[in-house]
């Protein structure tokens, strides 16, 4: 009998006779008493412009995040949504250790911007879950016991391995990869709680994390894979350069996560280490993703995007910004080749077909194919890099950010789901033995999707619309997007993005793209300037506070406004106009409506569910909405 076969065999003899609801073999059973730091903050009506509210958003994220988790299995996350079923269904797979951390992370900060509080036992049950998954050791281990679906979809390569030495664990699988999201979604619980066992969660699982790593000279990495894992490597052993261990990006990104929210420098000085293995065998020296090194087929976006983005964090931590220069020039090549007018339709290994006007970016780059999709991943990490480069002064790419954030990440995510029962389902298509068929439509609003078009909202390449792992990127980059809105340091309210925002200093009520408006209500005496975006004029901006003309001078695109007191009333005007671009995306070519930043009409439309279905952006006349809207007491600076 094959090694193969008796591991598979010893796995389905764990779980057999298992039913749902069935106790899961979590390594530790003996936790502390958990409980939820609250969140708490001003909740207040008011009516402001209908336009893109990303605490609303972030309020229907709270709802995907949470109800599409299984109360059976302790509120496990059901990974993958599957449209292409009649009816559609929820199903639960491998994936949920990769998931756990990022959903943690992404429901706090979620929660932060918008004060929503739906289901708050689902998230006391994944921090009891999260207590239960760490070992002795500190780092994270995922039970096979109980969990039947534990190697649905599992690369069949790693197959093997993994299940040898989870059963050699007792039945605990030891994941690099969940190890590292669930360290930065306990670095966030940390950060917010007083409770001193989180900070000690946190350190015991960077600590442990750091074991795990191989470190030789300047670099570091785990072997033999960033999704398992020995503890130690054997004698010779090379730095894995597979394509798929890009995807260790993760782990930087994390140990990064964990020192800004706890200082812990142990956690810093591995991050660095572990980006030094990563860009020598996973990028050109001109920044161009390679899936291995010197391949440039099929790497995936997302890992390289998100390595770029360890870099910046890692550089703001340190105050290092050595390598910036190379994310900068890397950054600029996943933006592609895409001018606002004319068109480069020929294909060049050499770039990544990045979407610039709309932020859209394949899953996959370099791919001889007619058109792939994307993901909502790969725009989170861009815009997210956008939001970075341009806090620190290290790249004007605020209009990057505005762009990609009013534009794809908004129409990325499920607002209406009515239209997904007229997808056309798989004949004879069942529901598996893991699956859920309940509400689904009424669950995943507020999910982000996971196979998209530049113009549709399902592109009918996947039988599955949702991969969760979009989801949790996609709140979280809300929680970064919304909280750079406007900064208030030392006296000074910086408004940088012109959306809706309220905030202990002043409340952004933005109408843009009915017209060329934003007024800031002041709450906190200070020293105000508000960034105009890239196609307004300094020369055609006015500006009044309190109905009086107020003169402006300039910081770069900064209109500087000067004191205002708290109950001032400052408005911003200026032109705002239509205009038409024909790009090419992923092979194919489209013509765009814009105003301002905003796309309102994308031609050819798309045919599940239509993107820029926004007509109602195109009146001059504003539409207003009544809100509830929620400040913190306690903000988190990410």
């Amino acid at each position: 009998m094959s090694r193969a076969k008796t591991h598979a065999e010893g796995f389905a003899g764990m779980n057999q006779g298992w039913k749902p609801g069935d106790r899961i073999g979590y390594i530790r059973r003996d936790i502390p008493r958990v409980t939820l730091p609250p969140y708490e903050g001003r909740r207040y009506e008011t009516t402001v412009p209908d336009t893109l509210d990303l605490a609303e958003r972030a309020r229907l994220a709270v709802n995907a995040l949470t109800e599409c988790t299984d109360s059976l299995a302790d509120y496990e996350i059901y990974p993958i949504v599957v449209f292409q079923s009649k009816p559609p269904q929820m199903i639960h797979q491998c994936w949920q250790t990769s998931l756990f951390g990022k959903f943690i992370m992404a429901l706090n900060l979620a929660r932060l911007m918008s004060g929503s509080e739906q289901n708050l036992h689902v998230e006391q049950g994944w921090l009891e879950t999260a207590l239960k998954m760490q070992g002795p050791d500190g780092l994270v281990y995922t039970p096979l016991n109980g969990r039947p679906w534990a190697y649905d979809w599992y690369p069949p390569a790693a197959l093997e391995d993994s299940l040898s030495r989870a059963l050699a664990q007792g039945g605990q699988e030891l994941s690099p990869f969940g190890t590292a999201t669930l360290l930065g979604g306990l670095s966030v619980v940390a950060r917010r709680s007083h409770e001193p066992f989180w900070t000690d969660a946190v350190r015991r699982l960077a600590d442990a994390l750091v074991s795990l790593m191989v470190q030789k000279e300047d670099i570091a990495y785990v072997w033999p894979s960033v999704m398992i894992a020995d503890r130690h490597a054997p004698e010779g052993a090379t730095a894995p350069t597979i394509p798929f261990e890009c995807e260790g990006s993760i782990i930087p990104h994390a140990l990064v996560q964990a020192y800004k929210m706890t200082g812990y420098e142990a956690a810093l000085s591995a991050a660095g280490r572990y980006l030094n293995y990563l860009r020598r065998h996973f990028f050109g020296q001109e920044g161009a993703f390679h899936s291995s090194a010197g391949r440039l087929e099929m790497a995936h976006f997302h890992a390289h995007a998100r390595t770029l983005l360890a870099m910046i964090e890692y550089a703001e931590a340190t105050g290092d910004a050595r390598d910036i220069p190379f994310v900068l020039a890397s950054y600029e090549w996943a933006k592609g080749l895409l001018a606002d007018q004319g068109i480069d339709a020929s294909y060049r290994v050499s770039r990544a077909p990045g979407a610039a006007l709309l932020g859209f970016f394949p899953e996959w780059t370099q791919v001889y194919a007619s058109e792939m999709h994307g993901e909502t991943c790969q725009a989170t990490d861009m815009i997210a890099m956008a939001l970075r480069l341009g806090e620190a002064g290290w790249a004007d790419t605020w209009d990057d950010a505005d762009r990609w954030i009013r534009n794809h990440l908004a129409e990325s995510q499920f607002v209406r789901t009515d239209w997904i029962h007229s997808i056309q389902g798989v004949p004879g298509a069942k529901l598996g033995p893991y699956g859920s068929t309940d509400r689904v439509a009424e669950r995943i609003v507020g999910a982000f999707a996971g196979s998209q078009n530049p113009n549709d909202l399902y592109s009918g390449d996947h039988a599955h619309g949702i991969g969760h792992c979009c989801t949790a990127n996609g709140a979280k980059v809300l929680y970064w997007a919304w909280e750079r809105i406007l900064r208030f340091r030392d006296g000074k309210l910086r408004v940088n993005l012109l959306m809706n925002r309220a905030s202990p200093w002043a409340d952004v009520d933005s109408y843009i793209p009915f017209e060329g408006r934003v007024d800031i209500r002041v709450k906190h005496a200070s020293d105000l300037s508000i960034r105009i975006p890239e196609w307004v004029s300094p020369a055609e901006t006015r500006c009044k506070v309190n109905g009086g003309d107020r003169s402006l001078s300039w910081q770069g695109r900064y209109a500087e406004v000067g004191a205002v007191q708290s109950g001032d009333l400052a408005t911003l005007t200026f032109p705002i106009s239509e205009r038409v671009s024909r790009v090419s995306i992923e092979k194919r070519r489209y013509t765009l409506v814009r105003k301002g930043n905003d796309v309102v009409s994308i031609q050819p439309g798309g045919r599940h569910c239509p993107l820029y279905q926004r007509q109602h952006y195109r009146a001059n006349e504003p539409q207003y909405s009544k809100v509830t809207r929620f400040v913190s007491d306690h903000l988190i600076e990410t």
